[in-house]
């Protein structure tokens, strides 16, 4: 069905060395996009199981698709870093057109028990580093060459937790205030953008079935609970990478400043 749709294309996948970002770049390359690969390092996928080293990665993608990978390595949460990256894609991959912002995540230790009026600056702006910023870098550097040429798909992944506050509350809410932050950034640069062709959306995951989360929550999360409907599991990552590829691909051509959930309907207030 989606077969050579994105032949010729070149696509950068911040956070694809494992989880959800992983299987949008397979699922890009599957659809004929040369794709550069990215890893805060070269080795951190091996946490959940999900490889061995990034290069190893590209190399198997590259001969399972028949299309570039490129594996490119940094943290993005630091601008110089995120230029490096950035250079590194255009020597190796050439010119991205789609630019798929997936960099993110959070850290627990030693704020579980803390209020939201509690935790330190110092935890914020690390939780901005590691989620807000990878995106706002990465657009920087690829999104005025994707002006100049009037041609290009950005598309950011948020989280569902930017979405109506946050259950759990307490220090850990600096998480979904930095997802809300990418959600509005989104539209924001959409609005930027939209009179030189360039579509920006955001797309908002819900509970994903991934190997990290089936680590930390224990088992298979994606398998329906007795008693309730279909739409009430954890999805799958291919559940957003299809939806991605169509933001990216000629189908989603008239698309852009959208926030999308995929959730299942778990929450139905807006964004």
């Amino acid at each position: 069905m989606y077969s050579s749709s994105l032949k010729g294309k070149n696509a950068w996948v911040t956070g694809s060395s494992r989880g959800i970002g992983r299987i949008v770049a397979e699922f890009l390359a599957e659809c004929g996009a040369n794709v550069a690969i990215h890893g805060r390092n070269a080795t951190n996928l091996a946490q959940y199981g999900e490889g061995e080293t990034l290069e190893a990665v590209a190399e198997e993608m590259a001969e399972r698709f028949g299309v570039r990978i490129v594996p490119v390595c940094g943290n993005l949460g630091r601008e110089e870093e995120a230029a490096r990256a950035a250079a590194t894609v255009r020597s190796k991959l050439g010119e991205p057109d789609i630019l798929v912002c997936c960099a993110g995540g959070t850290n627990v230790e030693g704020v579980r028990d803390k209020s939201i009026l509690e935790f330190e600056s110092g935890y914020f702006r690390g939780i901005m580093d590691m989620n807000l910023y990878p995106s706002v870098f990465c657009c920087r550097e690829i999104v005025p060459e994707m002006m100049r040429r009037e041609n290009g798909s950005v598309v950011l992944i948020g989280s569902i937790a930017g979405c109506g506050g946050w259950k759990t509350g307490g220090a850990l809410a600096a998480y979904p205030l930095a997802k809300s932050a990418i959600h509005e950034y989104a539209r924001c640069l959409a609005a930027h953008t939209r009179h030189s062709g360039i579509r920006v959306n955001c797309v908002i995951p819900g509970n994903i079935n991934t190997p990290r989360t089936r680590a930390v929550y224990g088992g298979d999360r994606a398998v329906p609970l007795p008693g309730l409907s279909p739409l009430e599991h954890v999805g799958k990552p291919e559940d957003i990478a299809s939806l991605v590829h169509f933001l990216c691909s000629e189908g989603g051509r008239y698309i852009s400043g959208q926030c999308i959930r995929v959730d299942g309907g778990e929450q139905l207030s807006p964004c």
